[in-house]
């Protein structure tokens, strides 16, 4: 079965994946959130809160290294724990995008200075 994940970052980033779950399977699923050690949702399709971690890590490597698509595929080929994100294992990253930061949300923040 094919599913298609959609993340959103408050409209400052966002993340979609693609997954064939007949290769990127539940059991897959498990492996990575236990290795990780990560706190989700244990009743949940473990697929879906994998997908969740995964769209964070993308849109944090998009946003430290201001990398497109291509560059955060490349990256994840070298991170500890994480599978392949271009298809090969049932997992594809379709589009990315990092957090733009911007100095209007500051305007409006209150600022502590001390002496």
């Amino acid at each position: 079965m094919i599913k298609k994940y959609s993340f959103d970052y408050d409209g400052k980033a966002t993340a979609s994946f693609t997954v064939d779950t007949d290769m990127f399977t539940p059991e897959i699923a498990k492996e990575t959130l236990t290795f990780f050690v990560w706190d989700y949702d244990k009743e949940a399709d473990p697929v879906d809160e994998v997908l969740k971690k995964y769209a964070l890590r993308a849109m944090y490597i998009a946003t430290c290294n201001n990398y497109n698509l291509q560059g955060v595929t490349d990256e994840f080929e070298d991170q500890e724990g994480f599978c392949h994100v271009d298809g090969r294992i049932g997992i594809e990253l379709t589009e990315v995008t990092g957090y733009t930061f911007d100095d209007d949300d500051l305007l409006n923040v209150e600022c502590e200075i001390q002496k």
